[in-house]
């Protein structure tokens, strides 16, 4: 009666091994995918390629949920959404002040209407200038041209 124990805590010593190789045999190629596409990402990350950089990180995420990996890619999407809202905060602060500098000048062109519009009208009187004198026409006398002779032709002799 002393093997049947024996065989019995042999069966639960190779149940849990053989559970172990399965568990190591499916989660290993896991963890070894999900760290390439993590480094890829990280890639993407230092090339200012957020928009590919968050797409792997979320399908890390999403594919390999159990792995050290996919929280990695977690606190990474987490840093990326942060740079990304610190970098809109930096704009919309910029686009402010332009639009501060714009109010100003828009107040300042509004008053200058104003003015004009309620500034009595100025009289202008223009003057005429004088007339211009006449040109003077001279007249050039033309003398007759004298009629030129006509010469009679000359028999010549042989």
């Amino acid at each position: 009666m002393r093997i049947k124990p024996l065989l019995i805590l042999t069966g639960i010593v190779s149940s849990i091994l053989g559970a172990i190789v399965v568990y190591l045999m499916l989660s290993v190629p896991n963890d070894l995918r999900a760290d390439s596409m993590l480094k890829d990402a990280k890639a993407d990350m230092e090339q200012q390629k957020h928009n590919d950089a968050r797409k792997k990180l979320s399908s890390i995420v999403q594919q390999y949920p159990r792995t050290d990996a996919a929280a990695a890619a977690t606190v990474a999407l987490i840093a990326l959404s942060d740079t990304d809202r610190q970098k809109l905060e930096r704009e919309l602060s910029v686009v402010r002040a332009q639009n501060a500098e714009q109010t100003k000048l828009i107040t300042n062109l509004q008053k200058s209407v104003t003015e004009i519009r309620n500034a009595p009208p100025k009289v202008v009187t223009v003057q005429a200038p004088p007339p211009k004198p006449a040109p003077k026409v001279s007249v050039k006398k033309s003398t007759p041209k004298k009629a030129t002779p006509k010469k009679k032709p000359t028999k010549r002799r042989r």
